[in-house]
């Protein structure tokens, strides 16, 4: 038999847990997707770094050579592809993919003619200089970087929002467990009060 709480209006104590229920698993679901949502971000930070790393490895530009573009734009591209796929909605996926597109028209050239890597859509490459020539100036490769950084540093400022929203998060989880605990605490005296008045 369910036991009501308060007024015959007031909620049962099955329909009470119930809820608590529910609120734990939707505390825990958000958990679990932020979790992930960092995760992510965190590999394509590692990613980007690594090709911000070879980027500036190569800052002094790259001089005819079609093979050290075609490398420098599939690293580049890795990142950008890997940001669509795990979090097509990031504010940092356009200036990435732009910067991506504007150095593979200089580079390679990014059409079947030229070979190597191919342009990305809704992005239209700044035409600066000859197309596909296999030549990065060192303007170039300075203005990639500090896209690049930019981006990285905004990467980092999302992650540790995702570490201050998985906190506050996990504080609510507490709270949650500590009142459903009081709850059947509370419950629970109720059931012993009623038994040992039975009789009297």
């Amino acid at each position: 038999m369910t036991t009501a709480i308060g007024s015959s209006n007031s909620l049962t104590s099955d329909s009470l847990m119930s809820y608590c229920d529910s609120q734990l698993d939707s505390i825990d679901g958000e958990i679990d997707t932020t979790m992930e949502s960092d995760n992510d971000a965190t590999q394509v930070s590692q990613q980007l770094q690594g090709v911000i790393e070879t980027f500036q490895q190569n800052s002094g530009g790259v001089n005819s050579s079609f093979n050290s573009c075609a490398s420098l734009e599939s690293a580049l591209g890795n990142v950008v592809t890997q940001m669509q796929q795990t979090d097509p909605s990031n504010p940092n996926l356009g200036p990435l993919t732009q910067t991506y597109n504007n150095m593979v028209w200089s580079g390679t050239g990014g059409t079947p003619a030229y070979g190597g890597p191919q342009l990305m859509p809704g992005f239209p490459p700044v035409q600066n200089g000859p197309q596909g020539d296999g030549t990065l100036s060192t303007d170039e490769m300075n203005s990639y970087i500090s896209t690049l950084q930019g981006a990285a540093g905004s990467l980092d400022s999302g992650s540790e929002m995702n570490l201050v929203q998985i906190q506050s998060l996990m504080s609510q989880r507490e709270t949650a467990i500590q009142l459903t605990t009081n709850l059947v605490q509370s419950l629970g005296d109720q059931t012993n009060s009623i038994v040992s008045n039975i009789g009297h």
